[in-house]
């Protein structure tokens, strides 16, 4: 039975609202961060913490500064990495797998970068390929394992973009959601969650 609680923490003397899930006995953890119009509640809606934790991997799901039922202010991107940083720590979450949409793509992609600590990245359509930055330094987590997912009517970043990631990241894998916007995985969820699990537990 996966219950799914509501948590707060204090950093920096912000407070900080996440969601936990914990199955009997854990494989790892998952961290969901959340896209520019989301919160972790989201993450509630699309039943994906459920999902995740009765597939036996420990769930969190946080609300970033400034959104959702977390204070604070909105950080820019390499701010809110160095951020997350702290709540993982806070959590004693080690190598977790990162699962990011859009801007929370880019803060896993911006955090993957700078720490790389990661079991695993999961990036859906994420911000930040247009940030020379972020894409002169793939090369720095080619090693770690991930699962790039776009829909192809994505009009915010158009799935072409999908290839910055595929051909840089050497244990990248591209799932496509046909008839299926910029949040695909909201349209396609069920295929979402296939994908997830497949890619998860072949780690």
């Amino acid at each position: 039975m996966c219950d799914i609680r509501d948590n707060f923490l204090e950093i920096d003397k912000v407070n900080i609202r996440y969601k936990v899930a914990e199955p009997d006995e854990s494989k790892f953890d998952v961290v969901l961060l959340h896209g520019m119009s989301f919160n972790a509640d989201t993450w509630v809606e699309t039943g994906t913490i459920k999902f995740l934790c009765n597939s036996g991997y420990r769930v969190f799901a946080v609300d970033m500064p400034g959104f959702g039922k977390s204070g604070g202010r909105r950080l820019k991107r390499s701010f809110a990495a160095e951020f997350l940083r702290k709540i993982l720590e806070k959590l004693k979450v080690e190598k977790p797998i990162l699962v990011g949409p859009s801007m929370g793509g880019g803060i896993a992609l911006s955090y993957a970068i700078n720490f790389n600590n990661l079991r695993g990245l999961v990036l859906i359509a994420p911000a930040g390929l247009n940030d020379p930055e972020i894409v002169e330094n793939l090369d720095k987590i080619s090693d770690i394992p991930t699962l790039v997912v776009w829909g192809d009517k994505d009009r915010v970043f158009p799935l072409s973009m999908s290839k910055i990631l595929t051909e840089k990241l050497e244990r990248s894998s591209l799932v496509v959601c046909k008839n299926a916007p910029h949040p695909c995985y909201l349209r396609a969820t069920e295929q979402f969650h296939a994908e997830l699990k497949s890619f998860l537990d072949s780690l």
